[in-house]
């Protein structure tokens, strides 16, 4: 927590000063109820002074009194506008509020008044890592080290105001000043070791391999992350063309961890072989021999093989995974269904695997072999594993018949294994019955009632069936319900993106529109919270020095927008709001009512009224951290700025730095607001006119 610099208190004499240095100390430690007291005690005396008013007002918005504790901030700097204590709570107060533009003007001001102080410009600079305002964090930062030139967090902060702003030379450069101050290189000192990596990470994003390379080779000894050091030097050998060295580099990487794919890719681009694919499966055929238990030299080739060899291979492959019983078997394969003519390689390899177990599929002992010719005694299982496996097969391509009668037999052979029966649900779900599909889930949920997983399927098969009571009732069996009744709360404060955005579309299709933009709503404050979640680390990580690992955070946060569950939420949100536009609310009604007799109307209504009843009852379980004021979302649905609201979740989706993302409805929403701009300036002609 922040704690606002300590002046001499203004206009104060010194006993009402020493209290009022007291109340910031109690408030650094959270005595919020002593601080209160004691500020109190200096208003008795003197009631207009600006800033015990404003720490009162900062505390009491801390104690869940934000209404009257903002009237005071702001009471306390209308009546000293000169101190920059003021200005500093003020900036606080917004920096709670996550207001972080306003939060950093008031920080601006207080440096007006008190431009050398070093509370004030950490806390600038921590807003300025959040705005992403790299030329004032550099400024900010530049001050500060200047003042304090002996602690290491104030130059590796400045390096990465430069870093950011892509000044690598000059980044490199402040971390090379650090290193001459130190008398002594630290010994197996770790942020030590951090901080090296990172002025390599910098040297080498500058564009230098060469010069990168280098400096690797001179700091290995004194990291402590080897398997960093061995990953880079690899890199950097393949990017300078420095073949023998790099292969040396990856198959010792290789030799570490077999499994990583990254690994094979590195070592084929060494020996230059990632275009011949005689070379390539020769290199894979030695690398399977070395490597025996690593699925990666076995799997890689089934991507670039073809004609006779792909099938020689796959058929390995598949044989060896249905023999072992591993239900993983088509996961694995299925990226190469992007490829037709493997695709029916595939299908025909397993069904003339499935004629070799004789007998299997009548639950009798039956000889099966392997892709290698060796004979296992195992044949009902593989029969069983094998027609799982077509039966996924089968559904993948669209051939739901085939796939709901391969499950079917399988289910027959063996009804208590779990995976059959959630396969069962997904071939329905393709086919579009959702309904069968939600209660094959179900079952598959009661053959193991302690699987969390399952238990998550089979809620998110209920709702897209309709049924959102029983989804409820069955994900609250593993949230917290004893705490909030019907563990939806539980799942808002657990950030269950999987839930809210299921729920939501569920609502959505069942006409419940308020509900469906609560959901969505709630599903953009996480990732809201998210991004704010950040400013905690601009501190931490580099006070810390790790910060390759601030690095990722920071670069990862800018891309938070374009994640799957996001860009759902969103689109389904603007959407909605969009029809909500088009249609307003007065025209729906009466297209509801439209046809209906008086009695027919009448019970209409009444059936509306039953049905937001039952729903604010159920809604009253979801009320999270005191009363919900708007338990159905009407206030939503009955909004007079739908574009506006649909703007709120489009701009973070168009802001976002990670990819291009899909313009229609950006564009649906400016047209629609470019036609109401045209409208009023019609009317506004029309009014004049008349």
């Amino acid at each position: 927590m922040s704690t606002p610099a300590i002046p001499k208190a203004r206009y104060l004499p010194p006993k009402e000063a020493g209290r009022f240095r007291q109340v910031l100390q109690l408030y650094e430690t959270r005595q919020y109820k002593k601080a209160l007291k004691v500020a109190d005690t200096i208003l008795t005396k003197f009631p207009d002074h600006g800033e015990t008013l404003g720490m009162k007002g900062l505390i009491l918005c801390f104690s869940e009194k934000k209404e009257e504790g903002h009237e005071l901030i702001k009471k306390g700097l209308r009546n000293d506008l000169t101190s920059f204590i003021c200005w500093h709570v003020y900036g606080l107060f917004y920096r709670s509020e996550r207001n972080f533009e306003e939060a950093s003007k008031c920080y601006v001001h207080a440096l007006k008044y008190a431009p050398d102080n070093t509370n004030i410009l950490r806390d600038l600079a921590l807003l300025q890592c959040q705005m992403r305002n790299w030329d004032g964090l550099i400024t900010s930062r530049k001050t500060i080290l200047s003042q304090r030139p002996n602690v290491r967090q104030h130059w590796t902060g400045l390096a990465l105001g430069y870093h950011m702003a892509k000044n690598y030379e000059l980044a490199e450069n402040i971390l090379s000043k650090y290193e001459e101050t130190l008398t002594e290189a630290p010994k197996e000192d770790y942020e030590h070791s951090e901080l090296n990596l990172y002025k390599n990470m910098i040297i080498y994003e500058s564009g230098n391999v060469t010069r990168a390379l280098e400096h690797l080779e001179s700091i290995a000894d004194e990291v402590t992350d080897k398997l960093s050091v061995m990953e880079s030097r690899a890199k950097y050998l393949l990017e300078l063309e420095r073949l023998p060295e790099a292969v040396m580099a990856y198959r010792k990487l290789l030799h570490r961890n077999p499994d990583n794919k990254e690994y094979f890719f590195g070592l084929e681009r060494a020996l230059g072989v990632q275009d011949d694919v005689e070379k390539r499966k020769a290199l894979y055929q030695a690398l399977a021999k070395q490597y025996k238990y690593s699925d990666a030299a076995k799997s890689i080739p089934l991507s670039f093989l073809s004609g006779q060899d792909f099938r020689e291979a796959v058929k390995s492959y598949i044989a060896d995974f249905l023999t072992k019983g591993v239900p993983s078997a088509f996961v694995n394969l299925k990226p190469l269904y992007e490829d037709a003519p493997k695709v029916k390689v595939i299908e025909n390899v397993v069904l003339e695997f499935l004629k070799t177990l004789s007998h299997a599929s009548n639950g009798v002992n039956g000889i099966a072999q392997n892709g290698s010719g060796k004979e296992t005694d195992n044949g009902p299982t593989t029969y069983l594993w094998t027609i799982y496996y077509l039966a996924q097969h089968y559904s993948k391509i669209g051939q739901s018949d085939l796939a709901f009668e391969c499950i079917t037999k399988a289910i027959e052979h063996t009804p208590t294994l779990v995976e059959l029966h959630m396969m069962k649900a997904k071939i329905l779900k393709r086919k579009g019955d959702h309904v069968a599909a939600s209660e094959a889930m179900t079952t598959a949920r009661e053959l193991d009632l302690q699987d969390r997983f399952v238990n998550t399927k089979a809620a998110k098969y209920l709702m897209r069936a309709g049924k959102n009571d029983e989804a409820v009732n069955v994900v609250s069996l593993f949230t917290k319900n004893d705490a909030h009744g019907k563990g939806v709360a539980d799942l808002h404060e657990m950030q269950a993106l999987w839930f809210l955005t299921e729920q939501g579309e569920m609502f959505n299709r069942l006409g419940k529109i308020g509900l469906a933009l609560k959901r969505f709503d709630a599903v953009k404050k996480i990732y809201d919270d998210w991004w704010g979640d950040q400013f905690d680390f601009h501190q931490y990580c580099v006070r810390r020095g790790t910060m390759r690992a601030y690095l990722g955070l920071l670069r990862w946060e800018e891309t938070i927008y374009a994640e799957h569950f996001y860009t759902r939420a969103a689109f389904d949100a603007i959407q909605t709001y969009i029809s909500l536009y088009d249609t307003p609310k007065s025209a729906r009604v009466a297209a509801e009512l439209e046809g209906l007799t008086e009695d027919e109307r009448k019970k209409a209504i009444k059936k509306a009224k039953r049905e937001r009843a039952k729903q604010n009852k159920h809604s009253e379980s979801e009320k999270i951290g005191g009363a919900d004021d708007d338990p159905l979302g009407k206030n939503l649905e009955n909004t007079t700025t739908p574009l506006e609201n649909a703007e709120q979740f489009w701009k973070p989706i168009a802001d976002c730095a990670a990819r291009d993302p899909s313009w229609i409805w950006g564009e649906e929403i400016a047209k629609r607001k470019k036609q109401a701009e045209a409208t009023k300036v019609q009317l506004e002609t029309t009014d004049k006119t008349v």
